[in-house]
């Protein structure tokens, strides 16, 4: 009898590890839904020779595809990147909101790699990673032959 009980509760608690999980549009009904786009922000090959100032300011969209109001509880940055602002009052079902960062771009060949980290009440998690890519290189001279 004790080894029938225990292969029932053994069942029963492995069960639970084979639930399925919510699908995105479960979840869209159930509450805020944060949604960037793009996911990643890709700046592409930049000149060293055409970087400035403005290269590193970025704005980054995001949408709420739930049915109840976002909000953004803090948003932060890694490596140098400084949230200038962010949408902060609450974003209605349907409506978009903007984070403005900015982070300086040096003139010499190297590859960007930004994070941006988003804390809010949305309930496909509470905190949103965004990356910024990019990479500076050297022009080329049309009147070189480039090698692989």
């Amino acid at each position: 009898m004790k080894r029938f009980i225990l292969f029932i509760l053994l069942l029963s608690s492995s069960s639970a590890l084979f639930a399925q999980q919510p699908t995105d549009e479960e979840l869209k009904k159930k509450g805020p839904y944060l949604r960037f786009e793009p996911s990643e922000v890709n700046l592409g090959s930049i000149a060293t020779n055409e970087v400035t100032d403005d290269i590193g300011n970025v704005e980054i969209e995001f949408y709420n595809d739930g049915v109840q109001p976002l909000i953004l509880n803090q948003v932060s940055g890694c490596c140098g990147t400084r949230v200038n602002d962010w949408t902060k009052k609450p974003i209605a079902p349907g409506q978009k909101g903007v984070i403005k960062v900015w982070f300086r771009v040096n003139p010499h060949p190297h590859r960007i790699s930004r994070t941006i980290t988003v804390q809010s009440n949305a309930i496909n998690g509470g905190s949103k990673k965004v990356a910024i890519l990019g990479e500076v290189v050297i022009p080329s001279n049309p009147n070189e032959i480039q090698l692989p």
